[in-house]
C-alpha cells in the first residue's frame, strides 16, 4: 500500500534469529509447518548445509556446540529445516546464526564469532542429515500450504530489495511513485502482490483489496504466506500496511522508506499488536 504515514514508528525492528525462518515448534501450527517444510524435499538441501569445504578450522579455544544454550541449538535446528524448504542459501543462516551468538558473546572477536556460526551450522546441518530420511511425514500436512510456502519463498527472495513507495506488482520490483519515484523496488503491498502472483493468486495491488482477497483466519491457525494486516493511522480507514507470515511469529515485509525488504517479529511487539487488523489467507 502506498499509505506510509507512522510505519516508520510503529514497525520497530523485531528479532533477527535465523533471519525469522525459525521454526517455532512449540507455537500453534508448530508441528504442521514441521511436516511441511520436511515433506518438500529438504533433505538433499539441509545435507548441503553441512559441506565445510574450504571453511576455517576452529581453534580448540573457541567456543564448542556444547557452549549452545538449548534455546539457540532448538532454534538454528527448526531453523536450518525451514530454510531448506524454502531455498534459503546457507550464507544466510550462517549471517542470522552469527548475529544470534555475537548478541550471546559480548565483548568475542567478530572473526572468531563468524568461524562459530559456520561450525554450528555445519554441525546442526549434520545432525540434520542424518536424521531427515528416516523421518514419517503425513500425507496431509502439506494439504492447503502449498500456495503460502511458494508466495513465501518468493517474498523471502526479495530481502534486500529497497522499499519504494508505489513500486512493485506482479512482474517483480519496479519504480514507485512520489518519494519512490528514483527507488526500483516494493511497497508493501507491491511485494504482497508479487509474491502470490507467483503462486498463481492474483490478490490486487493496494492493502485494501488485499484486505479483501482471501477468507479470514485466526492467529492460532496462521500458515506461511498468510497476509497480515495492520492499520498504522487511524484517520485513514483500513488497512495499510501488510506483511507475510513466516510463522506465528514473524513475518517478511516492505517496512518504509529507506528501508529493505527484511524479515522482522510480529506477534508479541506492543506496538505491532496494536495495530493488527486481521489475518488473511488469500484464496
Amino acid at each position: 500500500m502506498i499509505v506510509e504515514t507512522g510505519l516508520a514508528k510503529v514497525l520497530a525492528a523485531g528479532g533477527t534469529l535465523i533471519s525469522g525462518i525459525v521454526l517455532v515448534g512449540s507455537l500453534a501450527g508448530g508441528a504442521r509447518y514441521a511436516a511441511t517444510a520436511a515433506s518438500i524435499g529438504i533433505s538433499d538441501t539441509v545435507c548441503g548445509y553441512a559441506e565445510t569445504a574450504g571453511l576455517p578450522s576452529m581453534a580448540d579455544s573457541e567456543p564448542t556446540m556444547s557452549d549452545l544454550s538449548p534455546a539457540i541449538r532448538a532454534e538454528v535446528r527448526g531453523g536450518i529445516k525451514t530454510a531448506a524448504a524454502l531455498g534459503i542459501p546457507r550464507d544466510a543462516i550462517v549471517d542470522d546464526v552469527f548475529t544470534a551468538l555475537a548478541d550471546e558473546m559480548p565483548g568475542t572477536d567478530p572473526a572468531r564469532i563468524r568461524k562459530q556460526a559456520e561450525q554450528v551450522v555445519t554441525s546442526v546441518a549434520a545432525e540434520l542429515c542424518a536424521e531427515l530420511p528416516t523421518e514419517s511425514l503425513p500425507v496431509d500436512a502439506v494439504a492447503g500450504a502449498s500456495r503460502g510456502m511458494v508466495a513465501l519463498q518468493a517474498a523471502l527472495a526479495m530481502r534486500g530489495i529497497p522499499y519504494s513507495w508505489g513500486g512493485g506488482g506482479p512482474s517483480g520490483p519496479s519504480y514507485g511513485i512520489g518519494r519512490g519515484a528514483r527507488t526500483k523496488g516494493f511497497d508493501c503491498s507491491g511485494l504482497a502482490e508479487y509474491a502470490w502472483a507467483r503462486a498463481g493468486v492474483r490478490i490486487g495491488t493496494t492493502t485494501y483489496e488485499q484486505w479483501r482477497a482471501g477468507v479470514r483466519v485466526p492467529r492460532s491457525q496462521i500458515q506461511p504466506g498468510d497476509l497480515i494486516f495492520y492499520e498504522t493511522n487511524s484517520s485513514i480507514p483500513g488497512p495499510d500496511h501488510v506483511g507475510i507470515a513466516i510463522d506465528a511469529t514473524r513475518m517478511v515485509h516492505a517496512p518504509f522508506t529507506g528501508s529493505t525488504i527484511r524479515v522482522d517479529t510480529w506477534a508479541g511487539v506492543p506496538s505491532r499488536e496494536r495495530a493488527l487488523v486481521g489475518i488473511i489467507r488469500p484464496t
